[in-house]
Formats: C-alpha cells, sequence, structure tokens
C-alpha cells in the first residue's frame, strides 16, 4: 500500500486504542493481493546513461576481437571434462599400474637394518626405550604385531595416555626393518588436529633420538617434515591424506594407514573410513588400523565386518574426581549469584523476552537439581546446597570461582601443572586476563608463580607448542585450552584436570539450512578422556565444574560432525576425488547425513557456480576444493586476486574463516561501538571494517605502538597477528595456484584496485551471494539512540543485524541489499556480520538473472527471481553480454590460472565492470524504500 493511500483513508470516528490497529490490519490485508495474482516488486531502476553505455560496449567489443569464444570454450570443455572421465571406483582402477609403489630394495633393508642395530647401543636410545616399556600398549607389543599380519583391518581401543599413537607405528616400522622390509614400510598415521600432527611426530622422533624428517615426519597444511619415502612414519592431518587420494587413490605408496581419534566422528574421518572400504579390496597389502578412545567399537568394528578388536588399558596412574558439591564443599566458595528463587520472586509483572527465556532457564534448572538436592542434603553442608541452586555455579560463568579453583589447587596442593578445559577462544581470553590480574587476595599471592598458556586450535602452531615446555622452579604452569588437549595431544606434566564441562559445538538446522556455534554440554565421552588428561606423571585430581545431577543429563556421545555441518565443502572434496553420486556415496557412510543437507549443499554449489546443472565439479570449483575455506569464502578470494585487489580481500576472508579481533569489555558495549563506528568509516561493511583495522594496526607498527592502537581500540592483538598469518597463508595458495605473480598479498601487482570501495563491496558480494538480506524500513526509536531495522533474506521474513554488526544501529543507507556470510539464531535470527551493496553488484555478480515485463507493461532484469529492478532494454542488452563475457573470462581463468595483466585485453572486462559499478556513488538509492505495509507482504 503507497503511503499516500493511508492518508487518504481514514479510520471511522469513534474507534479507540486496539480497535484502531485492527481496522488498519484489516485494510491491508483487504489491498494486498490474492496468492493467484503474482506481483513483482520493483526496485531502483539501474538504467545506465547512454554515454556511459557506450563506454562500456567499446570495452567488451575491444575484449571480443581479442578471443576465441566457440574454440576456446570447446578446447577448455574438452580439456576439463578430460579430468573427470570415471568415478571413484574406475579412477582407482586406472591408477593402478600409473601410481608409485613401494618396492623391495635389499640396499635401503641393510641400512635401515644397521642403523637401528646401532642405535640400539646408545645408552640414551636405551633409557628412552625403557621409558617406552612402561606404556600399556607396549606390553601388548606381540599381540599387536600379530593381529597386523593376520586382518587387514583392525581395530585398536585405548584410554587416553596409554601410549597406541606414538608407539604402535614405531612398533610396526622396527618389525618391517628387522625382518628386511624396511622398504616396504611406509606408514601414515592421521590425526584430528594441526598441533597432534606436530607434537607426536616430535616425541616419536625423540624417542628414537632422531631429528625430525629421519624415519619420522609430520605433514600439515602449508606445514610439513616429510620422511623418507620409505621405511618411515608421517603423522599428518586427516584432511592432508584425503588430499593425497587425489593424486595416489590405491595410496600404492602407503603400506599402512592408522585412522587415529576416530570416536570424536569428525567429517574427514568418516570420509576416510567410506573410501577405504572401497579401496581395501584394490589393496589386498594395504593394512588399515583404527584407533579409538574406549567408546563406540562395537560401531567402528561392525562397519568394518565385524574386524579384529584389540583393548589397551590406559591411565598410569588412578585420577580422583571431585563434581561441584565436591568442589564447593572442600574450597568453601560461595560467592554465586543466579538463584532461580530469588530471580523469580523479583520478576516484573510483564517480561520481556529475554526475561521470559531466562525464566525458562531457571525452570529447568530447578527441575533437574531440586530432586538431587533432597538426595545429598545429609552428606553435604547448607551452604553448598544453596550454592548448587544457583545457576552460575556450574560451567564456566562465573569466572571468580574458577579463579579461586586454581590457586586452591596453587595453594594447597602437591607440584604439577593445571589444564583447565573451557569452551572456546573468548573464554580463554577472560580467563588468562584474570589470571594475571587476580582479584581475590589468594590469586595475588599467587600471581608471580604460575605460568599461563592459551591453547587453542588457531593459534600458530609455533605458539602452540609453548605448552610442552616445562616451567622453571617454583613456577606452576597452567594450560588454558580447548577440546584441542582432549585427545591425541597429551602434555606429560599436568597433575590437575579442571573440567568446565562446557564446549563449543557446530549445529546445522536442515529445514532452515541454518548453520549455528553454540556452546553446549560434553558428553560423558567428552569428560572421561579429559579425566584422562590427569595422573600421567602421578596420581591426579579431575575437577568437574558440574554436579552429578548435571551429568546424568549428558549424551554418552558426541553427535557425528556430519551430522551438524553444511555440506558444500565436503561435496567439493568428494567431487575432486571422483565420486559422481554424492548421495550415493554419503549413504555409505557410518552415519550418513540427512538428505536435505545434501539437496542444500549441491544448490548452493551450483549458485556460486562450483557445479555445473548436471551436478558435475566446474573448473572454479577444483580450484575452491583446494582452497581451506569455506565455497564462498574461497570464492572471493579467488575474485580478489584476479581483480587485482588481494590485500584488503584477504582481510575480509581472514576474518571471516577465523573471527573478529573486537573484544567488548563488560560495560564498554557503547564504547565499543564507537570506536567500530570509526574504524569502519561509514563503509556500511563489517567485512571492510576488519580490511580497515588491519591497515591501522599496520601503521601502529611502523611507530611501534601497536600495544596501544589495540588497547585504546579494544583489539586483541593475538587475534590480528593470527589474522596476518592467514593473509600470507591465503597469498601464497593463490601464487601456488598462479591467480597471481607474488606470494606476498601485499605486492603492487595485485592490489591495483584495492582502494575502489565500490569495487571491493562488488568482490565480497560475488563470494557470499546468494547470502542475500533486503531493508525495507528504517525507524527511530524516541530517544533517537537505537534504529530498528525491518529486514528480511529469502528465507526468512523477519531477521536483525546482530548488536554488534556495525550496521545495526545506523539509520541511513544509500542500498537496501546486503550481504552476509553467517546466521545465528538464538532469541531471533541474527545476520552476524553484512556489507551494504548496491543494485549492480547483484546484476552483474549474482545468477539467475533474466529480463521481462511486470503487469503494467514495465520492462525490468531480475536477479533470481527475488531482486527486481527497473531498467532500459539497452542497459539490459549490454550488462547481459558482460555476465556473458566474464563467465567465459572466468572458465578461462579457473583452467589457465594466471594473473590477468592490466591493460591486457582481459583486463577490459574488469574495467567495464568498474564503470557500471562506479555509477553507484553517483546514484542516490536511498529514497526507494517500500513502507512497512508492504514490507509485511
Amino acid at each position: 500500500m503507497d503511503r499516500n493511500d493511508r492518508e487518504r483513508i481514514r479510520h471511522p470516528p469513534g474507534l479507540r486504542g486496539r480497535d484502531i490497529g485492527l481496522f488498519y490490519r484489516n485494510l491491508s490485508k483487504r489491498k494486498r493481493p490474492r496468492p493467484d495474482e503474482p506481483t513483482i516488486r520493483l526496485g531502483p531502476c539501474v538504467s545506465v546513461p547512454q554515454a556511459v553505455l557506450a563506454r562500456v560496449e567499446e570495452k567488451l567489443y575491444r575484449f571480443a576481437q581479442s578471443c576465441e569464444d566457440e574454440k576456446v570454450l570447446k578446447d577448455f570443455e574438452a580439456q576439463f571434462r578430460h579430468l573427470l572421465f570415471a568415478d571413484f571406483e574406475d579412477f582407482i582402477v586406472t591408477s593402478k599400474s600409473s601410481s608409485y609403489e613401494l618396492l623391495d630394495n635389499e640396499f635401503q633393508n641393510q641400512r635401515y637394518k644397521s642403523d637401528a642395530l646401532l642405535k640400539e647401543r646408545d645408552p640414551q636410545f636405551q633409557r628412552r626405550y625403557e621409558q617406552r616399556m612402561n606404556l600399556p600398549a607396549m606390553k601388548q607389543h606381540d599381540r599387536i604385531l600379530e593381529a597386523i599380519k593376520e586382518n587387514q583391518v583392525l581395530l585398536i581401543v585405548g584410554s587416553t595416555g596409554c601410549g597406541k599413537t606414538t608407539q604402535v607405528p614405531q612398533l610396526i616400522l622396527d618389525d618391517y626393518i628387522f625382518n628386511n622390509r624396511g622398504s616396504q614400510c611406509h606408514v601414515v598415521c592421521t590425526q584430528p588436529r594441526r598441533i597432534s600432527a606436530v607434537t607426536v611426530a616430535e616425541r616419536v622422533a625423540y624417542e628414537r633420538c632422531e631429528h625430525l624428517g629421519t624415519s619420522v615426519g609430520y605433514q600439515i597444511r602449508l606445514e610439513s617434515e616429510m620422511p623418507r619415502d620409505s621405511g618411515s612414519i608421517l603423522y599428518c592431518t586427516t584432511g592432508v591424506l584425503l588430499q593425497k587420494l587425489q593424486s595416489d587413490p590405491l595410496m600404492n605408496a602407503v603400506s599402512i594407514v592408522i585412522i587415529d581419534e576416530i570416536h570424536e566422528r569428525s567429517v574427514e574421518t568418516d570420509l576416510l573410513m567410506a573410501l577405504l572400504k572401497i579401496i581395501l579390496p584394490h589393496r589386498p597389502n594395504l593394512k588399515i588400523i583404527l584407533m579409538s578412545a574406549t567408546v563406540s567399537e562395537e560401531e567402528f568394528s561392525a562397519y568394518f565386518n565385524n574386524c579384529y578388536t584389540i583393548n589397551i588399558e590406559g591411565t598410569m596412574f588412578p585420577v580422583k574426581v571431585n563434581y561441584l558439591e565436591d568442589i564447593i564443599q572442600e574450597t568453601g566458595f560461595t560467592r554465586f549469584h543466579n538463584n532461580p528463587h530469588e530471580c523469580n520472586k523479583n520478576k516484573a509483572r510483564h517480561r520481556s523476552k529475554q526475561s521470559n527465556r531466562q525464566s525458562t532457564n531457571n525452570l529447568e534448572y530447578s527441575a533437574m537439581i531440586e530432586p538431587y538436592l533432597r538426595q545429598i542434603k545429609d552428606k553435604y553442608d547448607n551452604q553448598v546446597l544453596q550454592s548448587l541452586r544457583c545457576t552460575d555455579s556450574e560451567g564456566c560463568e562465573n569466572l571468580q570461582f574458577l579463579e579461586h579453583l586454581i590457586f586452591y589447587i596453587c595453594d594447597t596442593k602437591p607440584p604439577g601443572a593445571i589444564l583447565v578445559f573451557l569452551p572456546g577462544y573468548d573464554n580463554i581470553s577472560k580467563l588468562n586476563s584474570v589470571l594475571l590480574n587476580p582479584t581475590l587476595p589468594i590469586g595475588q599471592r599467587y600471581a608471580r608463580k604460575i605460568q599461563v598458556y592459551p591453547l587453542h586450535s588457531m593459534m600458530p602452531t609455533v605458539f602452540q607448542k609453548n605448552v610442552f615446555q616445562s616451567p622453571p622452579p617454583g613456577i606452576r604452569k597452567v594450560i588454558l585450552s580447548t577440546t584441542v588437549a582432549e585427545t591425541s595431544v597429551t602434555i606429560d606434566d599436568v597433575v590437575y584436570v579442571i573440567n568446565s564441562g562446557r564446549m563449543k559445538t557446530n549445529n546445522y538446522n536442515v529445514e532452515a539450512n541454518l548453520q549455528t556455534l553454540e556452546e553446549a554440554w560434553v558428553t560423558k565421552a567428552n569428560t572421561k578422556q579429559r579425566k584422562g588428561r590427569a595422573g600421567r606423571v602421578q596420581p591426579g585430581i579431575c575437577y568437574n565444574l558440574f554436579s552429578r545431577a548435571r551429568e546424568k543429563t549428558m549424551l554418552d556421545q558426541i553427535v557425528p560432525e556430519i551430522l551438524r555441518s553444511k555440506l558444500e565443502s565436503t561435496i567439493l572434496n568428494m567431487k575432486m576425488l571422483h565420486v559422481k553420486d554424492v548421495g550415493y556415496f554419503f549413504n555409505t557412510l557410518i552415519s550418513p547425513p540427512n538428505q536435505q543437507a545434501v539437496t542444500n549443499g549441491i544448490n548452493l554449489l551450483k549458485r556460486i557456480n562450483a557445479l555445473d546443472v548436471e551436478g558435475t565439479l566446474t573448473p572454479l570449483g577444483m580450484h575452491l576444493a583446494r582452497l581451506p575455506v569455506d565455497p564462498p569464502i574461497g570464492k572471493m578470494l579467488v575474485m580478489g586476486a584476479l581483480f587485482r585487489c588481494l590485500d584488503p580481500i584477504t582481510s575480509v576472508a581472514a576474518g571471516l574463516s577465523f573471527k573478529s579481533p573486537f573484544f567488548t569489555p563488560l560495560g564498554k558495549e557503547r564504547e565499543v561501538d564507537r570506536v567500530k563506528r570509526h574504524l569502519s568509516a561509514n563503509q556500511r561493511s563489517d567485512h571492510l571494517l576488519i580490511d580497515n583495522v588491519v591497515l591501522s594496526y599496520r601503521e601502529s607498527r611502523e611507530d611501534s605502538s601497536e600495544r596501544d592502537f589495540c588497547y585504546k581500540n579494544f583489539l586483541n592483538i593475538g587475534i590480528l597477528q593470527q589474522l596476518e598469518d592467514m593473509k600470507r597463508q591465503f597469498a601464497s595458495l593463490l601464487r601456488a595456484s598462479s591467480f597471481t605473480d607474488s606470494s606476498n598479498c601485499n605486492a603492487q601487482s595485485s592490489n591495483e584496485n584495492s582502494k575502489n570501495i565500490t569495487l571491493l563491496r562488488a568482490i565480497i558480494a560475488a563470494g557470499l551471494y546468494p547470502n542475500m538480506a533486503f531493508l525495507s524500513k528504517v525507524r527511530r526509536t524516541k530517544n533517537h539512540v537505537n534504529a530498528i531495522h525491518h529486514l528480511c533474506t529469502p528465507e526468512e521474513r523477519r531477521v536483525n543485524f546482530h548488536p554488534s554488526s556495525v550496521n545495526s544501529h545506523e539509520a541511513s543507507f544509500d542500498s537496501h541489499y546486503f550481504v552476509y556470510f553467517q546466521k545465528q539464531k538464538s532469541s531471533s535470527v541474527y545476520i552476524l556480520d553484512a556489507t551494504m551493496v548496491f543494485p549492480m553488484a547483484l546484476i552483474i555478480f549474482g545468477d539467475g538473472v533474466e529480463t521481462g515485463y511486470t503487469e503494467k507493461n514495465i520492462f525490468y532484469i531480475s536477479v533470481a527471481r527475488t531482486y527486481f529492478f527497473k531498467c532500459d532494454p539497452a542497459t539490459a542488452k549490454v550488462v547481459l553480454e558482460l555476465r556473458k563475457r566474464l563467465e567465459w573470462l572466468m572458465q578461462k581463468r579457473a583452467l589457465n590460472p594466471s594473473p590477468i595483466l592490466p591493460n591486457s585485453s582481459e583486463d577490459y572486462i574488469i574495467k567495464a565492470i568498474q564503470i557500471l559499478l562506479s555509477l553507484d556513488d553517483v546514484y542516490d538509492y536511498s529514497d526507494q524504500y517500500l513502507s512497512s505495509d508492504e514490507e509485511q507482504q
């Protein structure tokens, strides 16, 4: 309904209050078109002035003269299709004779054996070997070796600390060497995390009195220390081994594959197990060893036809377990606040949605804890029972409790490192700050007697290694870790484990196609693993920051990652392995994902041109599969390289792949918002904000004021350093793929267009599309402090900018269209990050672009039959031709990667796009808002 219509139609006299609202609601319904009368709602006019259009046509003409469309496209098609000629099983068959094989070499056999015999006489080696013999895995070495000889697939189940990860590969290698078959042995042992692969390899090399790169090595993304080709052990991440399958699908260069930590149920592990089931019949000499913690072994055994299983006892020393009620009783800490009974008494009559949600949580907590309190009332003091009634007593919500417990251990317990399990980087950062600046008297006494080590999977490997160093005498080591320290990373001197019971998990709502990262309670299996981290060097203690009542509500096992993840990246990886029917392949997994999740993934990959209409991998899709980021971010990186704006786009990609460098202290929310708005430079983009921050951080480093800059602007210097490291990695990958001529993301040749903000917005849109949102209306509140946004997506009628977004408080925008990377659902659906984009960027880089006439005979051009724009036929014709030429250029560059040089024939396409995008700075779209009545429809 037009706003003028609202002014002409007045409500009948005599109506009051609610009746007036009902009158206008019913009036609005009568004015809405019926479902059988589809209505196209036109957005802004995107017609281009004739003079500008002529310049674009001239660029397209000059480009067309320099290329032979049909011939080149056919050549490309034939060349690329040849790479995808077979499915995985056919691919295996054709690889039998072409792959590298481990051949018997008598000279190498003798050399490896003589080196081993010589080493056995080394006193240092003998001491280390004696230490190895204390491990439970070594006590079963004969049984393990015999089982490997007699079975093609073996499952080894062992508790944390039993030595299976470090000892089993060595037992195998030494057995080959001393039986004069060393040249035919190459053991590959997969690890779920980068730090695991590196630290385990270093430990094994230490035990063998060798340097890395002799018989032991590691390989992780962008970093490796490779061992010799034969007579060797390689520790690598599971993803690296999946990549190796692309060139050696039968793994002819491998004699034994060990898949470690299969109980974690990562996507890569589940995929690898399914692929190995296909490979095994073609490689009768290949041995597969599955290694798991003491959970779900029956499920894995059944998946491999009831394979032979060996159980190894684990923990070397007993571990005492204290639950929350025991900890409060022992430490005497009672300063908890969130008592549901008190909170409910003080609730106002009219609760907000947040209050209602808190009240619901309180009721659920009370329903869990009250029956348990009645059971234990005679065993614990009354103050313990009252403390357990407070919701902030469990988990890691009360940092003062965690601080008190850590320093209580320092004050009352024998020497030994403390390992604290926390859900995420934010919790680690906050607790780290508290421990460095204690608030409690006991903490101030011991603040200088502890050394704090944060441990997180996204930290650079060199920082992660520090946690394994021994502290100076009189200093107690405190490790603050996520789940990364739960399994294959073993820190030998840990005696005390504090288990917050919380972890971050990805979840995927298939129906809403919504991926979320949420904090949740760990499973009972996680708790068992965490307990096992104590007691490595002496009897240990595990402090569970949850009650026995809470433990009873926990799941037994973690839900497999593939059931709670979006599948775009996984589907691309399978296509690179010649898996044609991914739906059928997923059904062969130990836990098949929801079919709708597969369909959602395929549809998105088609929309970003990673797959063609038939679901076949495209040249662009091939490159996206090789980049270690989500496909939309990968596409953004490729476009940033080709359009020569690499530095800002790698900043955006790093920020999306890791996290925002901003932190928000309690009570400082408005100050942080003010800083963000200042640094965003009115660009209406959370993504370009990251680039602005990186540039300002670099400037501060030049005069050595980076710490002062970060402090004043609420920035985490550690995260900024990680973002810079990721930018370098991205630039190296793009150089390795030949999209750029330099591995430096700051290189002049890669950044000629890096100051063109309209182009940067368009490249971000090209990557993040089809994640689109439309802003129909902005309203100011009475105090003119906050803005209320009427925002929607094709999937949801109402979404909101997340409060942390720079767009969340803005009242004016030059365009109504936004791209985003992530949505999250809590009290409502939030867009976590957003960049304002203009219509022409959507038309050039979107999909499903077509033209037509409205019912009133107005010509339009549309994107995905969702966004319609007024347009004259001449503009539409040129834009459609430009899109065709851009698609040709992208296909050519994907098949034959190389930089697009300035003033080359291909550069005419980029210049044509820049001419059209430059109109965004001239046109004013801000008065094109729909009325609220139209928005509701």
